[in-house]
């Protein structure tokens, strides 16, 4: 069996000392960063492996001293992926003979995070990462095989080397000085015993996005074009207590700006300074299991990326206040919740408040099932099962005639299932969710209950031993309409999915949302070169009922009464550069294709565009 190295003690991880660096502020921080960042672009990229488009595969030993003679190291090129793995071969019986590892670059690419771990690719194919990465590269929880494709399966968001949720890292294996390969991570693991259990972990994040739209929401803005732009700088500090307590703090501000700009009400895209996150959360085992509770204020990311993910374009993600609790065994894990949104828009510093308008309340189940071989390809699949209730205070329902809405607000009832992950070179993800409830007007009308549904399905074939490992597929969504010509009491059909579902999972200028679609098209996630990946897909939408209206996302929607069914058909590209550990720079482009019932009804066609750079440590 395989082990990754740094699981064991007898099979730790190489090491990059950073010994007799002295870091002290916020400008030395930065400047460590950036001379690490340039000297990483440097050198030159290595291939990576052949079943993890992401992984890199070199796993060597530390400097140890062991009772074995042990030859020069043998090197092996494997020819599918062009890796190399190093192996030390015992021969005759010795004492005390220091055995040390070959030199390592630890700058090279191939030794860079995964890119899945990019939280704005988090609706992305969820590609799994079958072959392990150094443990270097990887800081996750003990989570086991839900560790799988970058942490996602855990619950928590993308957990790679960086995290969605910067509080999901464990940076504990830094214990060992010779897991340090980064200048920055004399910041990520600050001991305070000499145990090393009580600890700090610093993280830091700037990301600043720009954004063209020629004809934004199909015109419906009356800005053409928008050139907009926003920032967001945070920092947070992860103080563990010991094996079982740890409290975690992050604050977050964020401003945005532009040129004939738009949509910048609501307090979260621009903030002043405030506190994101703060919860303590407290662990142990229980019946075998990780069992652990969380207090506070967080971020929440238990749910497919086309429920929500955290909303990554505004400058302030969701944050969310109340209680959390999750058991994790061998192949089952378990999550419930119960949380209020957080309410930014209090303008005043340190003004945030708990939001009593919006609630999300479940529970979530994930089974591993056990990992088999398809095609010669180790497989690993998921089935999630979940429920998910919200309540929205404030959540108006359009009508037949254009610029007349109803008042009232909503509680849905969502379970659902998803089962996901590859057979082989297969990749998934298929679900189905049904949603019950209520609609009640404000005037204390008649309310109306709900039955929608939404059918969720991405299927690829990855073509490993191709140049740049791609993998071709097809996307298609089901999600259900209502009828705005139904009388007052009848059953409203429309599906809601409030919390913002990924942009990347069906279109990326949100212009068309998780609600009253049919969509379908070619879909493919290729990796260039190791630190480098690219989205293309042309999605061709309709919409479900043609009696209810086009919506952006699950609160708001258009005037427009168009009478076809067809929609849009939207192709798009996202290209993203992973420079360095701390540097990601992307490119993201898409045309909106307005069917012809769409233009006469006022809507237009055009482009969208944008850039993002993320400095983070």
């Amino acid at each position: 069996m395989f082990i990754p190295c740094g699981i064991r003690p007898d099979s730790p991880c190489p090491s990059r000392s950073f010994s007799g660096r002295t870091v002290s502020g916020q400008t030395a921080t930065w400047l460590l960063l950036a001379s690490t960042s340039a000297f990483t672009m440097l050198h030159p990229m290595q291939v990576q492996a052949e079943t993890a488009p992401h992984a890199a595969h070199l796993n060597y030993p530390h400097t140890t001293t062991q009772e074995t003679t042990l030859p020069a190291p043998t090197k092996t090129v494997t020819p599918a992926a062009q890796s190399t793995t190093v192996t030390l071969k015992p021969t005759a019986p010795a004492s005390n003979v220091e055995v040390k590892a070959p030199v390592v670059n630890w700058n090279s690419s191939s030794f860079l995070p995964p890119l899945s771990s990019r939280p704005e690719a988090y609706g992305q194919p969820q590609t799994l990462e079958l072959k392990p990465l150094p443990t270097a590269l990887l800081h996750q929880g003990p989570w086991g095989v839900f560790n799988s494709n970058t942490g996602a399966a855990a619950g928590f968001g993308t957990v790679g080397y960086y995290a969605v949720s910067r509080w999901a890292e464990d940076w504990s294996s830094l214990r060992d000085k010779r897991n340090r390969i980064d200048a920055m991570d004399v910041l990520k693991y600050i001991p305070f015993n000499d145990k090393g259990d009580i600890y700090l972990s610093l993280s830091g994040n700037f990301r600043q996005h720009n954004f063209y739209d020629q004809r934004a929401g199909f015109g419906a803005t009356k800005k053409d074009p928008a050139y907009r732009n926003n920032y967001r700088w945070n920092v947070g500090a992860d103080l563990h207590l010991g094996e079982h307590v740890r409290l975690y703090g992050e604050l977050m501000s964020g401003q945005a700006a532009g040129i004939n700009y738009y949509g910048y009400a609501g307090g979260r895209w621009r903030s002043r300074l405030d506190a994101q996150q703060a919860f303590v959360e407290v662990r142990g085992r229980v019946l075998n299991a990780t069992v652990g509770g969380m207090a506070g204020r967080m971020t929440f990311l238990d749910a497919p990326p086309y429920v929500t993910a955290g909303s990554v374009y505004p400058s302030l993600p969701y944050s969310w206040n109340g209680l959390r609790g999750y058991a994790f065994w061998k192949n089952f894990r378990v999550d419930g919740f119960y949380l209020t949104q957080t309410d930014t828009s209090p303008s005043a510093m340190f003004h945030d408040k708990v939001g009593w308008k919006t609630r999300l309340f479940g529970v979530y189940t994930s089974y591993a099932l056990p990992k088999f071989t398809f095609l010669e390809r180790n497989s690993q699949i998921f089935v999630d099962t979940f429920y998910l209730g919200f309540i929205l205070a404030n959540n108006p329902m359009p009508t037949a005639v254009s610029g007349v809405s109803i008042a009232g607000s909503t509680h849905r009832d969502t379970p659902g299932m998803r089962i996901w992950g590859n057979a082989g070179p297969i990749e998934f993800s298929i679900g189905g969710m049904w949603q019950g409830g209520e609609f009640r007007p404000a005037n204390n009308g008649p309310s109306r209950s709900v039955s929608a549904y939404a059918l969720d399905a991405t299927i690829s074939w990855r073509f490993a031993h191709w140049p740049g490992h791609p993998a071709i597929g097809i996307q298609a969504d089901d999600v259900s309409g209502g009828n705005l010509n139904g009388s007052k009491n009848s059953t409203w059909g429309g599906f809601m999915s409030p919390f913002v579902p990924s942009a990347y999972y069906l279109d990326m200028s949100t212009y068309i949302g998780q609600s009253n679609i049919i969509d379908v098209g070619p879909i493919a996630t290729i990796t260039p070169t190791p630190n480098t990946t690219l989205l293309l897909k042309v999605p061709v939408v309709w919409r479900n009922n043609t009696n209810d209206v086009v919506y952006p996302n699950g609160l708001t929607y258009y005037n427009f009464r168009p009478h076809g069914g067809y929609t849009a058909t939207l192709p798009q590209a996202s290209f993203t550069w992973r420079a360095t550990r701390h540097i990601t720079l992307s490119i993201d482009g898409e045309y909106i294709f307005a069917s012809r019932s769409m233009i006469e009804a006022g809507a237009s066609s055009g482009a969208f565009v944008q850039s993002n750079l993320e400095l983070t440590f």
